[in-house]
């Protein structure tokens, strides 16, 4: 297939990565990032998002065009028998199934014959943040029969927003454990200045930058400069990216 980068752009890039953090603050909903990482990928593609391993007492997975009453029979059995699970500890962090079954060997495996297949997919790609402890976050995107087998240009786009990915599940789960205002980090402890952290702090509300400006008795030009000056400072790529880090640093509060 093309590249996924050349047909979409860097602009359309950054706006799936800038979606990731969106989904993180809460501005934009899991589900549609994974629909736009589904149409990148190929229209017709199943996705689930596990924020951490499996299986866990309360489903926490997000999922787009997977059969929901499939979902229960994965969480009590299936998930155990997929046929990669016992290479997981050296697998790379992106990776597509026939890389590592043969694909004959994985079409008589249980977990194909008897979960996969039904719901009508047949070739698995995934973004793993795994460690010592073994599966952590993880995300799978399945396609039919009707399509070929994944390609670099697939993976090289995981591999692009897996980091990404990685840290918006972990600022995420902070905000949802958030049950005090957290303090503020000294300044003396990063350079972004007082000023700059109160116009991100508004971005994590979801003011624009004419709101933000009214907020705290400023122009919008001398806003803009502002968190352009916090983007640089913590080398992200869009505004929602500088909240997203502002927030796992602890440099500000919603």
């Amino acid at each position: 297939m093309a590249d996924v980068f050349a047909a979409s752009g860097e602009e359309g890039i950054a706006a799936l990565v800038a979606q990731a953090y969106d989904a993180a603050l809460g501005h934009e909903s899991w589900p549609a990032l994974l629909a736009r990482l589904a149409d990148l990928l190929g229209g017709d593609s199943a996705v689930a998002l596990h924020p951490t391993g499996t299986p866990l007492p309360r489903d926490e997975a997000i999922r787009i065009r997977v059969d929901p009453a499939c979902v229960p029979l994965y969480n009590a059995h299936y998930h155990a028998t997929w046929p990669v699970l016992p290479a997981l500890p050296r697998l790379p962090a992106v990776f597509a199934d026939r890389m590592l079954v043969p694909e004959a060997t994985f079409q008589r495996s249980e977990f194909y014959a008897d979960y996969a297949r039904p719901q009508g997919r047949h070739s698995g790609l995934y973004w793993i943040d795994g460690g010592p402890e073994g599966l952590g976050a993880h995300l799978s995107v399945w396609r039919t029969r009707r399509r070929p087998d994944w390609g670099e240009a697939e993976m090289r786009l995981l591999r692009h927003l897996g980091p990404h990915l990685r840290r918006a599940l972990v600022i995420a789960r902070r905000l949802a454990a958030q049950a005090q205002p957290r303090p503020v980090v000294a300044i003396a402890v990063d350079p972004v200045a007082p000023r700059e952290l109160d116009c991100l702090a508004w971005v994590a509300r979801g003011a624009s930058s004419k709101q933000i400006a009214r907020q705290l008795g400023l122009s919008m030009h001398t806003v803009n400069a502002y968190l352009a000056s916090a983007r640089r400072k913590l080398k992200a790529g869009s505004r929602s990216e500088a909240v997203a880090t502002a927030l796992q640093l602890g440099l500000i509060q919603v």
